[in-house]
């Protein structure tokens, strides 16, 4: 919806996160004529006097409420489709999705453009609200898009970046056949799409759509025995990314194929690919002092295949303690245990709930030693005991926070916090 569009409309804002409130300075500035209503889960009623409403991403597109309002005739948008509808024409969107990887992979790409003299904007579900950027000077913006961002998006990015599927989101989407559908939403209406060759998942359900750009794949840009190619040819090697593990080279292959694209020498992300820091709470290693062991703060991780990728990132066939659990989604473990089973002799698992017992019990049965805690101070009292000097104790829940913390930032903190201490 355009701007002009809304004047002298009664508007609700259902959500009042970052977006809400960005949502609402904004309409305040360039709708003044309108009358903006706030709206929350103890105001549900206010959605009859509106004539349009800005649902924040937190706020299931599905929801019956909304559902009934849209049948009243009602007008539902989003902050997402408001930047992309009242943007500057000139400014060029390359939005990045996926289950994992997008906030890196969204994060890299921006920091690469930028060192290469290419003034590019970052926003969206990593952080900065997209409305937020409506005034950015910069011709390029890099928007990181959430499933809930993608499922009811009407625009059409520049370019579509998709780093990967999993199963995900089961509360907000109602079936993992319907995220993965609300997240190609986004995918298909793209000019340009570059898609994560190496995820079955994506070729499955991707099939049909054509063209896509590939990353991961052997005629385009992938990893080799520690180096990056293009095709057949050698580029540079994978360790000038200063960012561990497999994956994340994998998603850099991504920067890559968009510095193709955009018509630049990918060579010339070498020297950016070694000064980006990664984000936190994504394999953040730290140190204790006076302590010998490897601690990483992965709490970001809320999938079995993304413990995984942590545990390969720093497996130097050092002991490995995995702390995992959270919120049940119905996640299946059924991977994490296939992969950790063949080390069972120099690994365990401490388990946390919800989906603590479950993986405890199947990790017993695996013969993999296994602890079930109620508290992070426990897990991580008992991850201090059982680790030998020179382990890897790694928070890697493969489960959401939301039932212990109120996000996987406010997790991660404190397992660092509980690390540093003289358990």
């Amino acid at each position: 919806m355009r701007f002009e569009t809304l004047s002298g409309l009664t508007i609700g804002l259902f959500g009042m996160g970052a977006e809400g409130a960005a949502t609402k300075r904004v309409l305040k500035e360039r709708v003044p004529t309108a009358r903006l209503i706030e709206i929350g889960e103890e105001s549900l009623d206010r959605l009859n006097v509106c004539d349009v409403v800005v649902k924040s991403p937190g706020v299931s597109l599905y929801r019956p409420e909304l559902r009934a309002f849209l049948n009243r005739g009602g007008r539902l948008t989003s902050g997402s489709n408001l930047f992309f509808a009242n943007k500057r024409p000139d400014m060029q969107i390359i939005a990045v999705t996926g289950t994992k990887g997008k906030s890196t992979t969204a994060a890299l790409t921006a920091h690469t453009l930028n060192a290469l003299g290419i003034p590019t904007a970052l926003g969206g579900n990593i952080g900065e609200p997209l409305l937020n950027l409506l005034e950015a000077p910069q011709n390029i913006c890099v928007a990181e898009l959430s499933s809930y961002q993608c499922a009811d998006l009407i625009h059409a990015p520049d370019m579509a970046i998709l780093t990967n599927l999993y199963p995900e989101h089961l509360q907000w989407h109602g079936s993992h056949e319907r995220y993965f559908a609300d997240k190609l939403n986004m995918v298909k209406r793209a000019k340009t799409r570059l898609v994560n060759a190496a995820c079955p998942r994506i070729g499955a359900v991707l099939k049909n759509l054509s063209p896509c750009l590939t990353f991961n794949d052997p005629t385009s840009f992938h990893v080799q025995d520690g180096t990056f190619y293009h095709g057949e040819h050698a580029l540079f090697l994978a360790r000038a990314l200063n960012l561990p593990g497999e994956h994340n080279a994998q998603n850099a292959c991504a920067v890559l194929a968009v510095l193709a694209i955009l018509s630049h020498d990918p060579k010339t992300a070498q020297p950016a690919f070694g000064t980006f820091q990664a984000l936190k709470h994504r394999l953040q290693s730290f140190t204790v002092t006076g302590d010998s062991r490897t601690y990483v703060d992965d709490s970001i991780s809320t999938t079995p295949e993304t413990a995984i990728a942590g545990l390969k990132a720093f497996d130097q066939g050092q002991f490995l303690t995995l702390i995992a659990g959270g919120l049940d989604r119905g996640q299946d473990y059924a991977c994490l245990i296939d992969y950790l089973t063949p080390l069972r002799q120099r690994c365990l698992i401490i388990t946390l709930p919800q989906t603590g017992e479950r993986l405890n019990q199947t990790a017993q049965a695996a013969g993999i030693p296994a602890y079930a805690c109620d508290t992070m101070a426990a897990a991580v009292t008992w991850a201090k005991q059982e680790t030998p000097a020179g382990g890897l104790i790694l928070l890697s829940p493969a489960a959401p926070s939301y039932n212990m913390y109120r996000n996987f930032q406010e997790r991660g903190l404190d397992f660092q916090r509980l690390c540093q201490q003289n358990i």
